[in-house]
């Protein structure tokens, strides 16, 4: 059911904090930039000015950063709530929105936050949203698999789910490792055969998945995949900080 309301009141990013200094921060501000212009937020000239003057809230490893239609600016910690691999999954509906809003970072979140919880409830570690039969995102995350071929395929962007920019990061560490990269639809049947499953994403980090909805995947231990994209996330991590509001 698509979810038709208001125009979201605002668009927001999530960096990873290490008490001083955010990771990806130009990355993160130009995905906020266009997300911004497709909700028709106006985007503040003085943006780093902004996030300079911006009291931080809370406490934690990742830093939420919060453009809201009035041009203020809201800058949140919290702490990455993930285990360490290997990580399950469970199934659950991906939220839809208008075409204009659909794959977005924007205020109206609940649908993102209820699948987390309930996958939580249910024992596991995140939800995989799925729509039309094929896995479009993660709650937090965005999945990658490795089908029996060598080959590796993310989400359609067409499906609807956030373009990842760690995912973007890692698409050519991938191909340099000698696995070729694809986007298609992460069906059931792809999902069953694969040799791997991966999921990445600023908190995750880089962490592979054992189950999905109850049932095994890949071969039940890191694989090339994974310590392809791992070894290339941290590498990249080490070069990627910078003060929050720095030129």
């Amino acid at each position: 059911m698509i979810e038709e309301a208001e125009p979201p009141a605002s668009v927001f990013t999530t960096l990873r904090w290490n008490g001083t200094s955010v990771a990806w921060l130009d990355e993160h501000l130009n995905r906020l930039n266009e997300h911004a212009q497709r909700l028709s937020i106006k985007w503040p000239k003085n943006m780093r000015e902004l996030l300079q003057q911006s009291d931080l809230i809370g406490e934690g490893n990742l830093c939420n950063i919060q453009l809201n239609r009035d041009g203020t600016v809201k800058c949140t910690l919290r702490e990455s709530v993930y285990s360490d691999s290997p990580l399950t999954a469970l199934s659950q509906a991906a939220p839809r929105f208008s075409e204009i809003v659909q794959g977005t970072k924007h205020a109206e979140w609940d649908g993102y936050s209820a699948a987390r919880k309930f996958a939580n409830k249910d024992g596991t570690d995140i939800a995989l949203l799925v729509h039309d039969g094929a896995v479009v995102d993660g709650d937090r995350c965005t999945p990658i698999l490795l089908d029996i071929d060598g080959v590796a395929y993310a989400p359609s962007p067409e499906g609807g789910g956030i373009d990842s920019i760690t995912l973007q990061l890692l698409i050519p560490e991938i191909e340099a490792g000698g696995i070729p990269f694809r986007y298609a639809r992460l069906t059931e049947t792809m999902l069953g055969r694969s040799s791997e499953v991966i999921v990445v994403g600023t908190g995750v980090g880089v962490a592979w998945l054992s189950e999905i909805d109850g049932q095994s995947v890949g071969r039940n231990s890191p694989g090339p995949l994974y310590e392809t994209c791992n070894n290339a996330f941290e590498s990249k991590l080490n070069a990627a900080w910078t003060s929050l509001g720095a030129d």
